[in-house]
């Protein structure tokens, strides 16, 4: 493949990048992540952050007697993102570079050693410091062509790479107030997300979680979605959009 043979030559973030977009990768972004590392993973300051956009809600959008639920997880899309992590961290091994590779959030419930580290380090901060995106209202990283409708890995690594020169510090939603009031427990307040006060604004997690376990006792899966669909960033990216306005109605 003549960007990998390129790429053994020069490793830069602008080839990086347009290799993984080659390979299937929707984003792909550089930050700094150097203040506020946890101590086992300050030797890996530039984190590398992937995304793959998800598809048409089709069959995740399920439609139950209490309303509709909507699942976010997308299982070939996680094993597309192991992939490309993979790729990724074998070119950066070959010239000389720690790095490692948190994936996936849908495999909080693994038992590797590493999904040890996801408190350690979230994939938010990856997405929001390589410039890619913002945590919404809804406490989910919103990027501005697709809004929360991506799935997210991060590589972290010690190569010299450069970074985005502007990072998010602080919400974009604004006045918009949809997936406030999408939410059927009322637990995402009216407030934007700024860096300094942490990664998930304002979102009361124990009614978040008490409804998805509703959801889990009717559809067998810890999943809601509603805020996912409320979102108006990167609905025109949706070819069903006009079918699913009448849902959050």
């Amino acid at each position: 493949m003549a960007m990998e043979r390129a790429l053994k030559h020069a490793l830069t973030s602008f080839e990086i990048k347009r290799y993984l977009l080659e390979l299937g990768a929707t984003l792909v972004g550089f930050g700094d992540v150097s203040q506020g590392l946890a101590g086992e993973l300050r030797h890996l300051p530039v984190a590398i952050s992937l995304a793959i956009r998800h598809p048409s809600p089709g069959r995740n959008l399920i439609h139950t007697t209490r309303g509709p639920i909507y699942s976010n997880r997308y299982q070939q899309i996680d094993l597309k993102l192991e992939q490309l992590q993979k790729r990724l961290v074998s070119l950066l091994k070959s010239h000389g570079f720690k790095c490692l590779a948190i994936p996936p959030d849908s495999h909080r419930h693994d038992t590797r050693f590493v999904a040890r580290l996801y408190p350690l380090f979230p994939h938010k901060t990856a997405a929001t410091c390589a410039g890619l995106g913002w945590i919404g209202k809804n406490g989910l990283l919103v990027n501005e062509t697709y809004g929360p409708r991506l799935s997210w890995a991060t590589v972290l690594t010690n190569a010299p790479l450069e970074v985005s020169a502007a990072p998010y510090v602080s919400g974009r939603c604004g006045k918009c107030r949809r997936c406030v009031e999408a939410c059927p427990t009322g637990a995402i307040a009216d407030r934007e997300w700024v860096r300094d006060e942490g990664l998930v604004p304002h979102i009361d997690v124990e009614a978040c979680r008490r409804q998805l376990e509703k959801n889990r006792q009717q559809v067998g899966e810890d999943v809601c979605g509603l805020c996912i669909l409320a979102c108006p960033r990167g609905q025109a990216s949706l070819k069903e959009v006009r079918n699913l306005r009448w849902v959050l109605r």
